[in-house]
């Protein structure tokens, strides 16, 4: 029985199985081709064919012509690997033929066996690949070794009539050899930066280590090392990289740290690098280089520095963030350092360094002046540099509220007083605020002013005028006048900070004596210091103050005031009180409240005994013992003038002009006492900041 097919869809059947299936149908054959059509792709064919073999030959032309023409160069270059081949390849054998190098092998070979050790094979070989191409990178951007160009800028600071009073900027100085700095230059910047310099070093397998450790630490460390100086290092951190001493570093700049410090030491003699870190070395704020430092702060070449003045350079380049016209006692004191570490070198006896230390203590930079020494200008230029912009100009004109005749007469003042003191460690200086509260005379004390948000506010009112890059940014020609007790307490404040002692002094504060009194509408404050008690504690700074105001009052007569029995007569009419007596009670008799006149009696710096009763000084928590005797040394039988205060015994006494509140409270004889007004409390902070008295 045969099966016959069946369909279920149309146009698709069932296979028959039994029999073979029909192979599928041949496709018609094409049409052959006319004779038209055939001559025409037989020459389109032709034509390609021949087209391309051209191409193919003038290819292969140009390749022999280019191969002949860079075959000398190719050569040439090739020389050298030719050369090193056989060096490399011996120097492989040798590696493979090490013991170490089988067992390395014999190790791989175990570890890939292991399930996970071809995976950690592989890892491995990957770690070191991207440490290959990280180092790679680090070598690709090192810096150059000439350190980086600065900017030429020029600040300068002017007074109100346009003279300069100080100059800040930018500078680089010109490269030198070394034959061309001093021997005294030289010797005191080993002495300063490193002792040890000139010892030998060996840059063996211990040495590569020591350099490549001392790059990861944070500090350099001083005294003797291995692997190589101190110098290259401090040259290649802070001079090449250009990271500052406590700043943050990352991975990369360690590891271009050790590069050059090894790069420098294979390659570069002692003489060499030591020239090239007198050249990159920065000397004060931009300042960079030996040869702008001699130039710019003594006027001569680097070839002609004396040992003092080697030494004072020397100790700029320990701390290159002191002005070198405004922290000349700092510098000074790291110079007799430096001097001390040259006799520790054998490179000057103490005879020398004697002689160059008397030298040093009168030596003083181009430009430095009493105002620079105070701080005034940079704190200045600090509050206008907002007022300038982010970016920093090539050029800025900063002039100030400083009277240049004022000033003129308030430091020969000083001079005064202090050939009067016999200037054994005298210290004499002066502030004048004007009625804006802004600075007309600074004559500094003992350190700068320090960066205080009042002596921001001071600097901010001596503003008058800014020009950056030739055209004006600001300028206030008229400012408002100051609140009374605000400039009063603003000019305690910033004279406590004038007549902080120097970093190395070791003069007693508690010998300060200040006088704050008005001249005009001009307030002045004088301060004078020193190991004696008539200097500090006496009549010193009052009498500082009486030949200012003389001075003051000879250059601006006051005009003449007309008195009130001319002015009844013209009007006919007689002068009234200003104010009539307050409104009374019935059968309510006013309190008395008198005004204590007389020499008074010192119990202790915060009482006095005056006219048979007790006189508690209003806002003082008194001390007693050395700091009432010295209070009462102060005095000195002058006469005292108390007015009520509020309290039954509390007064606010003055000799003279001066507050004695103030006086204890300035001199640190004291404490303030609670919800005391604001000008004692600046006359405390002035004390706690300058650790006088009860605040050592």
């Amino acid at each position: 029985m045969v099966a016959e097919p069946m369909t279920t869809q149309p146009g698709r059947d069932w296979l028959d199985l039994s029999s073979p299936p029909q192979p599928p149908p041949e496709p018609p054959e094409a049409p052959a081709p006319s004779r038209v059509s055939a001559v025409r792709n037989g020459l389109s064919a032709d034509s390609f064919f021949t087209g391309l073999a051209q191409v193919r030959t003038g290819a292969a032309r140009a390749g022999s012509a280019a191969a002949g023409h860079f075959q000398p160069v190719l050569a040439a270059a090739a020389a050298p690997l030719r050369r090193a081949a056989p060096i490399w390849q011996a120097a492989a054998q040798r590696v493979g033929a090490h013991p170490l190098a089988s067992r390395a092998a014999g190790a791989a070979r175990r570890a890939g066996a292991l399930p996970w050790g071809r995976a950690l094979l592989l890892a491995g070989l990957g770690a070191l690949g991207v440490a290959a191409l990280f180092l790679a990178w680090c070598a690709a951007t090192l810096p150059p070794l000439g350190g980086r160009q600065p900017s030429p800028r020029t600040l300068t600071v002017q007074a109100e009539d346009g003279t300069p009073i100080a100059r800040r900027g930018v500078e680089r100085g010109r490269a030198l050899r070394l034959e061309s700095v001093s021997p005294a230059m030289r010797q005191a910047f080993l002495a300063a930066q490193d002792p040890w310099f000139e010892d030998g070093y060996r840059l063996d397998a211990s040495g590569v280590a020591a350099v490549i450790g001392r790059a990861f630490r944070d500090t350099i460390s001083d005294g003797p090392r291995s692997g190589g100086p101190r110098l290259t290092q401090r040259l290649v951190r802070r001079d090449i990289i250009g990271i500052a001493p406590g700043a943050p570093r990352s991975l990369a700049d360690r590891v271009r740290e050790a590069m050059l410090v090894l790069w420098l030491s294979a390659r570069e003699s002692g003489a060499r690098i030591l020239a090239r870190a007198l050249d990159l070395a920065p000397f004060g704020p931009g300042l960079v280089g030996i040869d702008a430092a001699a130039r710019g702060l003594f006027g001569k070449e680097a070839a002609s520095l004396g040992t003092a003045e080697a030494a004072y350079l020397a100790g700029l380049s320990l701390a290159p963030g002191l002005q070198p016209d405004r922290d000349v006692t700092a510098v000074r004191a790291l110079g007799r350092a430096v001097l001390d570490g040259m006799v520790m070198r054998g490179t000057l006896s103490a005879a020398e360094a004697a002689e160059a230390g008397r030298s040093l203590d009168g030596l003083s930079p181009a430009g430095a002046t009493p105002v620079t020494r105070s701080g005034f200008p940079d704190l200045v230029l600090a509050e206008a540099a907002d007022r300038l912009g982010p970016a920093a100009p090539r050029e800025a004109v900063v002039r100030t509220t400083l009277d240049r005749g004022l000033q003129a007469m308030a430091e020969a003042a000083a001079e005064r007083r202090l050939d009067a003191a016999g200037r054994a460690g005298a210290r004499a200086g002066l502030l004048v605020l004007g009625p804006d509260g802004g600075v007309q005379a600074v004559v500094a004390g003992g350190a700068p002013l320090p960066d205080t948000p009042e002596a921001r506010r001071a600097a901010s009112a001596s503003l008058r005028h800014l020009g950056r890059d030739g055209r004006p940014v600001y300028d206030r020609l008229v400012a408002g006048a100051m609140p009374a007790a605000e400039r009063r307490t603003a000019l305690l404040t910033l004279l406590a900070g004038l007549t902080r002692p120097p970093e190395e002094s070791d003069d007693p504060a508690s010998r300060d004596g200040v006088f704050v009194g008005s001249v005009g509408d001009l307030l002045v404050g004088t301060s004078v210091s020193g190991t004696a008690a008539e200097n500090g504690a006496g009549d010193g700074p009052e009498a500082f103050f009486q030949d200012v105001a003389a001075q003051l009052a000879k250059a601006r007569p006051a005009p003449p005031v007309a008195e009130a029995r001319e002015g009844a007569r013209e009007t006919g009419s007689t002068a009234r009180p200003s104010a009539r007596p307050a409104w009374q009670n019935p059968g309510e008799r006013p309190a008395s409240s008198p005004i204590l006149r007389g020499v008074p009696r010192v119990i202790d710096t915060g009482r006095l005994r005056l006219d048979g009763q007790n006189v508690r000084l209003a806002g003082v928590e008194g001390q007693g013992g050395a700091f009432a005797r010295e209070f009462r040394q102060y005095l000195r039988r002058r006469e005292v003038t108390c007015q009520p205060a509020g309290g039954a015994d509390l007064y606010r006494c003055r000799a003279g002009e001066q507050d004695l509140s103030e006086v204890v409270l300035f001199n640190g004889g004291g404490r303030a006492a609670p919800g005391a007004p604001p000008d004692l409390q600046a006359a405390e902070a002035g004390a706690k900041a300058r650790k006088a008295g009860v605040w050592q």
